[in-house]
């Protein structure tokens, strides 16, 4: 009987041992993440909203970012023993995971330069669940913080409204994207994003005008507002059209106006009377319908 009772226990712990040995690791083993909660616990909080807290899915935890931290938190806290990357330093973490941005922006935006950083822009620990791509405000806002003349364009009588049917900033820029009108947004036939609303001009056109041949949408138009109706360059429609039709430049990009188009007149100071399809015709050369 002492033998089998024996028998028995060596039995049943040989078979506790086996199952302990096929547990999971990230069971037997605690996130180092969760030590970070004791003392983060606001962050922690946000944290848990964000895309960047998706643990099943290969998100990041804080050690992803930040190391284990054993010395930080063996010191009582010391901030100078726990890595927390900002500029370049930042810049190169985040590269990591977001591979397809770096190569844009670090060498073609205006945003890539020493003041500029990805959290400039986003929170990476998120400030609200609700909160797009991790911006650390509205986008609109966060644009108008660093470029308050452009902002300010917006506020002209003609022109574009924000957030009037969902216009963004980031509706007609790429914020990773070059510097200039290279920071504008294509669309996969490489048209600029004032097609993607205004598809009407977009042609093809027997007889085209500007657009893809001497110039683009803004030689003629001040995109984000404009004091001059349809958001014009100039406050004359003969200004505008002089500029390209005449020889003032020294050279031109258009027939002259004919000599019996006295532009002192006033019938002839309004090309788009008789001009009327300014962007392009299928029908006639002059663009006269």
């Amino acid at each position: 009987m002492k033998q089998l009772i024996t028998s028995l226990l060596v039995g049943a712990t040989a078979t506790a041992l086996m199952v302990l040995s096929s547990a999971p690791a990230a069971a037997q083993a605690s996130d180092p993440s969760e030590d970070c909660t004791m003392c983060h616990e606001e962050i922690a909080a946000d944290f848990q909203h964000t895309v960047h807290a998706i643990k099943e899915r290969g998100g990041p935890s804080c050690v992803t970012c930040h190391g284990t931290g054993s010395g930080h938190m063996e010191e009582g806290g010391d901030p100078t023993l726990i890595r927390n990357p900002t500029g370049r330093d930042g810049e190169e973490l985040c590269r990591t995971c977001h591979q397809n941005l770096a190569p844009v922006f670090s060498n073609h935006s205006a945003h890539a330069d020493a003041s500029v950083w990805c959290d400039t822009c986003h929170k990476e620990h998120g400030q609200s669940p609700r909160a797009p791509q991790l911006l650390a405000m509205d986008a609109n806002d966060l644009c108008a913080d660093c470029h308050p003349s452009a902002a300010g364009s917006f506020n002209r009588p003609y022109g574009h409204s924000l957030d009037l049917g969902g216009m963004q900033c980031v509706s007609c820029h790429n914020p990773h994207g070059g510097s200039g009108r290279q920071s504008l947004q294509v669309d996969r036939s490489g048209e600029s994003p004032c097609l993607t609303c205004h598809s009407e001009k977009i042609g093809p056109f027997v007889f085209p005008h500007v657009a893809g041949v001497a110039g683009d949408c803004m030689s003629c138009h001040q995109p984000h507002g404009s004091s001059n109706p349809m958001a014009l360059t100039r406050s004359r429609v003969d200004q505008l059209c002089l500029e390209c039709h005449s020889l003032i430049e020294g050279s031109t990009f258009g027939s002259q106006p004919p000599s019996f188009h006295d532009i002192r007149r006033p019938r002839y100071s309004n090309c788009t009377t008789c001009h009327v399809a300014i962007h392009g015709s299928n029908a006639s050369p002059l663009l006269l319908k």
